[in-house]
């Protein structure tokens, strides 16, 4: 997953747009689909409650980017309601060795990842 900036993307990519990138293949992979990592991406959430839902998908998240981008420190996974009391996952990255953070904001219902940079850049 790492060889995309050294072989594909050369030099120029930057590593935050490598971790996007990663991220982005290891997030957005049904769990169990095509690969032999029984822990590699997320589980399908349509059948459960909307707290089993959060409580599955926060360990999920942060048991991926553990094992499949170390690049990255996990500050924190926070619930975020729209106005339907639909739930959405922000999750808080920190790239190691840098001030960089980075937001992802997760929409389980519609299977969508949303990178953002995240404007306080070197507070906690």
């Amino acid at each position: 997953m790492f060889l995309y900036k050294h072989f594909v993307g050369g030099p120029d990519t930057r590593e935050i747009d490598d971790v996007i990138r990663n991220l982005g293949f290891v997030l957005g992979t049904k769990r169990g689909a095509g690969y032999f990592l029984r822990s590699f991406g997320l589980t399908d959430v349509g059948y459960r409650t909307q707290e089993e839902m959060i409580v599955t998908l926060s360990a999920e998240i942060a048991e991926n980017i553990r094992l499949y981008e170390p690049r990255v420190e996990l500050i924190g996974i926070d619930e975020a309601y729209d106005d339907d009391a639909r739930a959405r996952l922000e999750v808080k990255l920190r790239l190691r060795g840098s001030a960089e953070r980075l937001r992802l904001v997760i929409d389980p219902a519609a299977r969508t990842l949303d990178f953002q940079p995240d404007p306080r850049r070197g507070a906690p």
